[in-house]
Formats: structure tokens, C-alpha cells, sequence
């Protein structure tokens, strides 16, 4: 990827993530990434290419913490690292997901792979604790789990550590 792309990239990134997808023009990114708005439309056709672009690199941000829970054998301790998700995100991961949340409404985004991982390894979890109906209930988590991340992403909480500590009592993790 050359210098300027990755500056778009980041710049575009940092504006929506912050001042939102329809307040945020494509001649703002170009201005902050110190390029021509031609350059955005050459790399990218349109702001929604841009965004497609964005998804996908946000998508590889996500790529360690679920390799990492992908690679855990044991059921108890899968789910601990699960619901440990929304608490441990660094600042790119925020943006990222400040990005995506609001859009998916907007531009009806399928969900997007990294919860469809989380999704399964929570229901192979479920299924090892031996739940009665483990379908229902990686539902029910991943409902919880994405209402966790949104919750820390617009930082409702002064007590993270308490909210994560009440999920694992919740699934008898602690």
C-alpha cells in the first residue's frame, strides 16, 4: 500500500470515527491526509469504496485477539477471553468499531467475520459445558457481548473491571 493510500486510510479513519460517516467529507480526508480529494476517488472510486476499505482493514485489527481465543481448548476459559473482548480494545480497534456500529444500520452490512468467529467459538463453548440449548444461548452472549462493546465504546462506564467481573459470575467463569 503506498504512503498516501495508508494516509487517506488512517485519516479518513480517525475523522469518522470521530465526527461520523455523514459528517465527514471526502474533501475533509483529503485535507487532513494532505492529498487531492481525485486521489481519494482514484483509490477508491467513492466514499463508500473508502469505507468498504476501512471495514476490511479494521477486520484484520480484530485478526490477534480472536487467533489468540482461537487457539484456547478449554470451554471456560474461551468464554473468559470472549466477554474479556469489549474491555481490552486499543485505540485502533475503537475507531474501528465506532466506525462500523453506526453503519451497519446505514449501509445494512452483513456481520462482519470476527463476531462470526467469536459466534462459533462461543457455541462450541456452550456445547463442551454441556448448556441444554447451546444454539440460544451463543445467541443470548453474542447479543450481551456487542452490547458490551458498544457500552465501552461510548464509555458509559466508570467501573469496566465490575461490569466484566458480573459477566464472568453471569457464566459462572470466576
Amino acid at each position: 500500500m503506498t504512503h498516501k493510500k495508508q494516509a487517506i486510510l488512517d485519516s479518513a479513519q480517525y475523522l469518522i470515527a470521530s465526527q461520523g460517516y455523514d459528517a465527514t467529507s471526502t474533501r475533509s480526508i483529503a485535507k487532513r491526509a494532505k492529498v487531492s480529494e481525485g486521489l481519494i476517488f482514484r483509490h477508491f472510486e467513492n466514499k463508500e469504496g473508502l469505507m468498504q476499505s476501512l471495514l476490511k482493514r479494521g477486520e484484520v485489527t480484530m485478526e490477534e485477539p480472536i487467533l489468540n481465543i482461537e487457539s484456547l481448548t478449554h470451554p471456560k476459559v474461551i468464554m473468559k477471553h470472549l466477554i474479556g473482548l469489549p474491555f481490552n480494545l486499543n485505540e485502533v480497534q475503537r475507531d474501528f468499531l465506532k466506525i462500523y456500529y453506526p453503519l451497519m444500520f446505514k449501509f445494512k452490512y452483513d456481520q462482519l467475520e470476527f463476531l462470526s468467529r467469536i459466534h462459533d467459538k462461543a457455541l462450541a463453548a456452550f456445547k463442551a459445558l454441556d448448556y441444554s440449548d447451546p444454539n440460544a444461548e451463543a445467541e443470548t452472549f453474542m447479543m450481551i457481548l456487542e452490547g458490551a462493546f458498544v457500552y465501552m465504546l461510548l464509555e458509559k462506564s466508570s467501573q469496566p473491571f465490575i461490569l466484566f467481573e458480573t459477566l464472568l459470575l453471569k457464566y459462572e467463569l470466576s
